[in-house]
């Protein structure tokens, strides 16, 4: 097992970001191209490599924080009816997300004021980068607006905006690195991690397990509060599996990476709406199959940070079955460690014993009662379900904790914020 990764953070929130552009075709790329656009005005600006690299990352995550479609769309007109208070909106949401997290700090400030007209701006209090983040987003919206706006036409509506919408000197130079047709098509074209490395930014970041799990909770926050039914389920699933695998003798720094798999199992649900997720009925043949798709997206994710192929497998592979009848890889048998095998029962399990919005949660005994009939069917493993009810009460006590716990979090996050 590894004590320290070095994390490239671009990698890995680059991936998140189209995943969380997946939610509709209408915001394919916004992310990437809102990074491209404000790195290059960032470096017109000369700006130090941390304030590019704090800039980059914000550009990736400054939508995160919006909960569903109808927020997003929201903000697809130019001149939307910003909240200008800076207390209120994803925008304060994204910031409330990322503050904790030291390596994050400075984008969750971008984040926090990338809304904030230059005109309602207080002086020496929002950053300059989140008037380049604030302009690079109404840019990138323009890009893919339904108008069609040409090229020449985006450069005057920002140019319209200046001393209002805009920081004057941003517009300057955003008119001035914007003047060759190269600018438009490499945006398009040339993946951002190109210009990235032209700049020989520094994008990866030291981390050892602790930091791990602290980054790791981060993401479960950005996951399952994305609705009040799923807020605590990454936190029950963390519960149930270390539990588990402490049973089977795992050592304390494969328990850690268990905690940090269960806390990322569900990160490819950022692709699906928030309105799907709450959806008090059935849902249709194509919202499921939307819905299957999330351990896909959580793979390819996870994927792309080396060193983390354990984490990966036992957090991504915890819809597969032993009989091979899962997704999305139709795995099976060998090919499901211990690990997955211990995310796949707590995962099932936890999510029984929760209310959804078509359903209340079962009991405890009646949980255990459809887990013992897929074990029947070869689709979960015997041996951990049985010490699963072997466990049950200690288990149950611990759910318990952690369902209220998780859900005091929720309201407290939310309390004040607009969602």
């Amino acid at each position: 097992m590894v004590q320290m990764l070095s994390i490239n953070l671009v990698d890995m929130l680059k991936s998140v970001s189209e995943c969380v552009d997946l939610v509709d075709p209408v915001f394919s790329k916004h992310h990437t191209r809102v990074a491209y656009i404000a790195l290059k005005i960032a470096q017109g600006m000369k700006m130090s490599p941390k304030e590019k690299r704090d800039l980059v990352i914000a550009s990736l995550l400054h939508d995160v924080g919006a909960l569903s479609i109808k927020e997003r769309l929201k903000y697809l007109a130019f001149e939307a009816d910003f909240e200008c208070s800076n207390h209120q909106g994803h925008a304060a949401t994204g910031y409330r997300l990322f503050k904790e997290f030291e390596p994050f700090f400075g984008p969750a400030l971008l984040i926090r004021y990338h809304h904030t007209y230059y005109r309602d701006a207080e002086k020496n209090v929002v950053p300059l980068g989140a008037h380049i983040l604030q302009l690079a987003d109404r840019v990138a919206v323009l890009v893919k607006g339904g108008d069609r706006v040409s090229v020449q036409g985006i450069r005057r509506k920002v140019c319209a905006q200046k001393h209002r919408m805009f920081h004057p000197d941003v517009v300057d130079v955003f008119l001035d690195v914007s003047q060759s047709a190269r600018f438009w098509l490499d945006m398009e074209h040339v993946p951002l991690d190109v210009f990235i490395e032209e700049d020989t930014l520094n994008t990866k970041v030291d981390m050892d397990l602790e930091e791990l799990r602290a980054f790791a909770f981060i993401f479960h926050v950005i996951i399952d509060f994305r609705s009040r039914f799923t807020a605590w389920h990454s936190c029950g699933v963390v519960g149930v599996a270390v539990e588990l695998a402490r049973h089977f003798g795992f050592s304390e720094e494969a328990l850690k990476l268990m905690e940090i798999a269960g806390n990322l199992h569900d990160l490819g649900k950022v692709a699906i709406p928030v309105e799907i997720l709450e959806k008090p009925g059935a849902l249709t043949k194509e919202e499921c199959a939307l819905v299957k798709l999330h351990p896909y997206y959580t793979y390819r994710v996870l994927q792309q940070i080396e060193g983390w192929e354990t984490i990966n497998i036992w957090g991504s592979f915890h819809h597969e079955k032993l009989d091979g009848s899962g997704y999305p890889f139709g795995l099976g048998g060998e090919d499901l460690p211990l690990g997955s095998r211990i995310m796949a029962i707590s995962d099932i399990f936890t999510a029984l014993i929760e209310d959804r919005p078509y359903r209340r949660g079962l009991s405890f005994s009646d949980a255990l009662e459809c887990l013992r009939s897929l074990v029947w069917e070869n689709k979960l493993d015997q041996k951990v379900f049985s010490v699963l009810e072997t466990q049950g009460n200690l288990i149950a006590e611990a759910l318990f904790h952690v369902r209220e716990k998780g859900m005091a979090e929720f309201n407290a996050f939310y309390s004040d914020v607009e969602v």
